[in-house]
């Protein structure tokens, strides 16, 4: 019996090949997104799996009271802190991020920034698998070094890398030492939390670094801690508002600590440093797209399937007759659902397995995989689903019919449910097809907003040079004129921050008029009298520094516009402000610079020159080029640079290309939403063909009569088309609410940001509309066209 059914089910698809193509098509590109979405969602989900005791590790921030914003790095101090303050820490781990020169073998240097000083518990807290080396002792000696195998392979080729010794120049002054590997660990998945590619031991760090074990006034460690009991240390969390004045003394900051959970950093750490936006905002969108695209494509198949009653009623009217029972032809009908749904699977599987590597390019901060372990049962459950959803409705439908009303063509109260469900299945379609490309625009928009919007300064052709070497940094204005000889250089100046800056330098600031239990602290930037006129900075109030007053140097600053501000207002040239240990008197006001991503607003900054020698002082040459001349320049600028020391290679900066990276996730988001709207708009449009196609060769003889009776073929075709177009009208009425809810949580997570432009709402109305009518007008065309003799010649 099954055999003959399944014979029954295969042969019935054949009958109809249209809309077997159509449904099989429609059902197999929304099965294989799904599986897409479902796979980046999972990787993502599992970010720090490779970690065994991933629920009892904490990150701890500093959290501002006043902000509810918080930060990463900490002071070396808080670790030791938390081991004698909270029982439930069992290790702790800080890891301090540095930037290093190596070489091995008297090879050049390279410059690394994934450097990171590590205590000995690295490997007792993460589970990053050592590929060679003992885990246990690859930390414990002061000139240890571990390194990932990418970076390896880079220093040693296919050479085996334990017991090699390379040359480290660190940051902090012109010290060098040589360090052996000890141990080399897998490439952390770009997912990881915690990324690095060296890890030297933090008792040497101590050696190079003695003035910052116990000194709070540096952040510069991320601290980690592994705790017995995870869920009693959280909780105290709540009582850590006065942990900095317990610890530091009365003048300490407004801060409390957040001890945030491993398995939340990848996806929940929008509230830290200069994130707005957690990951998670983006797996809710992709899941929903995911649903709607499984949606839209059962829906195909149940409007099709559901519309081809007519042709089936006459089959279904003779088996009844001859004492099939409503039971055997809903199994039957859920049959030729499950064989559907079999052949949509291989080919979507087909598909995936293809495509997979392109998606990995695209998708380039995580690795997706096929889990084969569970594939089979996951396909075999994809299977059953999209049967249930494509094929219960149908199978009820079908299996209903009177036999005796089948045999007689009368089946019209049956089909007036049908057409009613359809039209309401008809506007689901479009009002998620209306949203999807609405949503396009308005991202798109966005995305275009962040890389042309003004930023307080001009970009374009503006190039830094990192000087992290404070050899180098104490002579750093003599090579600042030294670099600007080259051909090409409009201008020159030297900055504490680089584009864009990461602005790791806040000094407490109080004026009078602030109450003395105010404890507020600004954003600095080291700079020359050169730097804002290179940037071309819009002053606002007051003047620039300048070598004619002989006080700018110590005793002035410039303040930017979200300072005024939060200073009261008002003018400030002449007010003196304490900038840490040191008064310095406003002589300026610029227009706010935005010296990172539009993701924040700007936060009150001081400009003013800071001498070498501080860790704060100007470490960046800033060039103004001239484009044509670019070649012949950056030649000249590495021999100048090679003139001046042999252990930094030369490395340079375009600041506007240095923004657009920072918009990279947003670039990435943008074309996944393009190309899942794109696929969902194409299973919606396919069954809109299907669908009035349908319609079409069911109307052909009153189309044939109506041409006999004068119709033109524009009035044919108006007719036709007017059925659809009153779903998309209120697919359009639906679709402009849930665009707008659900489009602004999105773009509240930028600082700055487009409105919601409703003309962008109706042009996506419009472009579903014109999709829709040039599938069902081209339909529509064909049959108006047909001879009414081909039609009506049965009759």
């Amino acid at each position: 019996m099954l055999f003959t059914n399944l014979k029954s089910a295969w042969r019935n698809l054949l009958r109809h090949p249209f809309s077997s193509v159509i449904n099989i098509t429609g059902l197999a590109t929304g099965i294989t997104c799904c599986i897409f979405i479902a796979l980046y969602i999972v990787s993502e989900l599992q970010a720090d799996n490779m970690h065994a005791h991933r629920d009892a590790i904490f990150r701890v921030n500093y959290h501002n009271l006043e902000s509810g914003r918080s930060t990463m790095p900490t002071a070396y101090p808080l670790g030791t802190v938390l081991q004698s303050a909270y029982g439930e820490v069992e290790k702790v781990l800080r890891m301090g991020q540095d930037n290093v020169s190596i070489r091995a073998n008297q090879d050049a240097y390279f410059f690394e920034k994934d450097f990171y000083w590590a205590d000995s518990t690295f490997f007792d807290i993460f589970g990053y698998k050592m590929l060679q080396g003992d885990p246990r002792t690859a930390l414990q000696k002061p000139n240890s070094l571990v390194m990932t195998q990418d970076m390896a392979h880079k220093y040693f080729q296919d050479e085996d890398a334990i017991g090699k010794v390379v040359e480290l120049k660190i940051y902090d002054g012109d010290r060098k030492f040589d360090f052996t590997v000890t141990g080399v660990v897998e490439n952390p998945p770009h997912t990881a939390s915690v990324q690095f590619e060296f890890l030297a031991p933090m008792s040497k760090a101590l050696q190079v670094y003695p003035q910052f074990e116990n000194f709070w006034g540096l952040q510069w460690v991320y601290t980690y801690v592994l705790a017995s009991n995870p869920a009693a240390f959280q909780a105290k969390q709540a009582g850590t508002d006065t942990f900095f004045k317990k610890y530091t003394g009365d003048n300490a900051p407004n801060l409390a600590l957040e001890f945030q959970p491993l398995n939340q950093i990848h996806l929940h750490s929008g509230h830290i440093d200069k994130n707005l936006s957690d990951g998670m905002n983006n797996i809710y969108v992709f899941a929903a797209i995911g649903v709607f695209i499984f949606l839209l494509a059962c829906v195909n198949f149940v409007n099709l399937s559901t519309a081809r009653a007519e042709e089936r009623r006459k089959e279904i009217g003779v088996r009844k007759a001859l004492g099939a029972f409503r039971q055997q032809l809903f199994a039957q009908f859920m049959l030729e659902a499950l064989l559907t749904a079999a052949i949509v699977l291989v080919t979507s599987f087909v598909a995936t397995t293809t495509l997979l590597p392109l998606a990995n390019n695209y998708v380039d901060s995580t690795t997706i995989v096929l889990p084969t372990l569970t594939l089979p049962l996951a396909f075999l459950g994809i299977m059953l689903l999209i049967a249930l959803f494509a094929g219960l409705y149908p199978a009820v439908f079908l299996s209903a019919f009177n036999p005796l009303e089948a045999l007689k063509s009368r089946t019209s109260q049956v089909r007036g449910t049908s057409v009613s469900l359809r039209q309401v299945l008809v506007v689901f379609q479009f009002t998620i097809s209306i949203a999807l490309i609405a949503g396009t625009l308005i991202i798109n928009k966005q995305v275009h907003y962040l890389k042309q919007a003004d930023l307080g300064f001009t970009s374009d052709q503006l190039l830094t040079i990192p000087v992290d070497d404070r050899q180098m940094q104490k002579k750093l204005i003599a090579i600042r004129d030294f670099m600007a000889t080259s051909p090409g250089i409009q201008g020159a100046a030297v900055s504490g921050e680089s584009f864009p800056a990461q602005m790791n330098y806040a000094y407490r600031v109080s004026w009078d008029g602030l109450p003395a239990d105010d404890a507020r602290s600004m954003s600095i930037i080291a700079i020359d009298a050169n730097y804002l006129k290179l940037l071309q900075a819009n002053f606002l109030e007051g003047r620039n520094l300048s070598p004619d007053f002989m006080t700018d140097d110590s005793a002035s600053v410039i303040i930017n516009e979200a300072a005024r501000q939060w200073m009261g207002g008002g003018e400030v040239v002449g007010k003196e402000i304490k900038l840490g240990t040191q008064k310095r008197t406003i002589v300026g006001v610029i227009k706010d610079i935005h010296h990172y991503s539009l993701h924040q607003k700007v936060a009150p900054i001081a400009y003013f020159p800071i001498p070498p020698g501080d860790r704060t002082c100007p470490d960046n040459i800033v060039l103004r080029v001239t484009a044509s001349s670019l070649p012949a320049m950056l030649v000249s600028l590495k021999e100048k640079w090679e003139t001046l020391t042999q252990d930094r290679p030369f490395e340079y900066h375009f600041v506007d290309q240095g923004f657009e990276e920072t918009y990279a996730q947003e670039e990435k988001f943008l074309m996944l939403f393009q190309v899942f709207s794109a696929l969902a708009i194409v299973i919606a449009c396919l069954g809109l063909m299907g669908l009035s196609s349908f319609v079409v060769n069911k109307r052909s003889k009153e189309i044939g009569i109506r041409k006999v009776l004068g119709a033109s073929v524009s009035q044919i075709l108006l007719m036709l088309t007017r059925g659809f177009s009153w779903p998309i009208v209120i697919a359009f009425l639906v679709a402009a609410p849930v665009i707008y809810y659900g489009i602004t949580p999105w773009l509240d997570t930028f600082a700055y940001h487009v409105g919601i432009d409703w003309l962008l709402i109706i042009l996506a109305g419009l472009s579903a509309w014109g999709v829709a009518f040039a599938f069902i007008g081209i339909q529509s065309w064909k049959a108006a066209r047909v001879n009414p003799v081909e039609t009506l010649r049965d009759e």
